[in-house]
């Protein structure tokens, strides 16, 4: 937990220097969105919720091609979602005005649903899980034409989760798997742009038990 707030501390004073010295510049993105998540067990989907949230990405260029990269979900509808990433990358300029930006970083997630165990007699049982996930990942922008830019996003995560379903379950597991996304972003004037996304991730364990999302979100971005 001290692990965690002094980087947040430490990058919250990074952003506060670079405010101070106006040498900040970006991009905050925030939209509406719609979710599928499922629960696996076993490989095999056990139970899908389906849920309408907000989401919101900023990318806030520090120092040359230094980038932070924090991020926003939540979802609300057949349970609930909460979920928050902070993540570091590098932006590389190459041939044809394409942009790498690799980068590293960690989410906190925390979703909750109701189970039933009809052979036990429960019923409605709140089920949780919090999990922190880091991750490497790459992300590729390519300007397709002057308003029109593509972007890919690729990252691979490590999950360790908590479970607890009051009074009878109470587990920690692991899982990995992969995070995809593409979106598209729609350029209006210098400072706004229309945005749209999908996305599809994975995190199973030995067992091939986890969690596989997908959505897709339409949103606003703006540029400082």
């Amino acid at each position: 937990m001290l692990k965690k707030t002094f980087h947040l501390c430490f990058f919250s004073s990074l952003l506060m220097i670079c405010f101070l010295e106006g040498a900040i510049k970006g991009r905050i993105d925030v939209g509406a969105t719609l979710m599928d998540i499922d629960i696996l067990e076993s490989g095999k989907t056990v139970k899908t919720l389906h849920m309408k949230g907000v989401k919101g990405d900023a990318s806030f260029f520090l120092y040359e091609g230094l980038c932070l990269k924090p991020s926003f979900l939540w979802g609300k509808g057949h349970g609930g979602l909460t979920a928050g990433t902070l993540a570091v990358g590098y932006m590389i300029p190459t041939w044809k005005k394409i942009l790498i930006l690799p980068n590293v970083g960690a989410t906190w997630c925390y979703l909750h649903t109701r189970v039933s165990f009809e052979e036990l007699g429960l019923h409605h049982l709140k089920e949780r899980f919090r999990s922190c996930s880091p991750f490497i990942g790459m992300e590729i922008c390519y300007p397709i034409t002057d308003q029109l830019t593509i972007m890919a996003l690729y990252q691979y995560a490590w999950s360790h989760t908590h479970t607890k379903i009051k009074p009878i379950v109470s587990q920690k597991s692991h899982s990995c798997g992969p995070n995809y996304a593409l979106s598209l972003d729609y350029s209006l004037n210098k400072q706004l742009s229309l945005t749209f996304g999908v996305g599809y991730n994975i995190t199973l364990s030995k067992e091939k038990h986890g969690l596989r999302g997908k959505g897709a979100k339409l949103g606003l971005a703006y540029y400082f």
